[in-house]
């Protein structure tokens, strides 16, 4: 309610309260913006022939909650498509990784007109 919101602000300022006051402001009018836009989205949607009630949107989110199997989302995260065997440690030390190599091949580059 746009009284309240007002009234809200005018307590904050003669309340000492600058700074909420000034936050107050700044949510009233990006509420008002928000609204002003989606209402102009509305209308510019109306006037290039689309309702916004044949877009389908209700589906395309009941979709998006499914996974491509058919069945809602998992409750817990999985670890991804990688399976590992228990079994077998990893072997992280230095040793066992080969350290590159010094020697770089010579890189070719095309003789072009434009650079003489």
């Amino acid at each position: 309610m746009a009284s309240d919101q007002a009234k809200q602000i005018v307590d904050q300022i003669f309340g000492d309260d600058k700074a909420k006051a000034v936050d107050s402001v700044q949510d009233a009018l990006a509420a008002k913006a928000y609204d002003a836009i989606q209402a102009r989205k509305v209308e510019f949607a109306k006037t290039m022939g689309f309702e916004l009630d044949d877009t389908a949107q209700d589906a395309a989110d009941e979709i998006a909650d499914k996974l491509p199997d058919g069945t809602e989302e998992p409750a817990e995260p999985t670890q991804g498509n990688v399976e590992t065997p228990e079994d077998e440690p990893v072997d992280t030390a230095p040793s066992s990784i080969d350290p590159p190599s010094a020697e770089q091949e010579p890189i070719e580059v095309p003789n072009d007109e434009t650079d003489r």
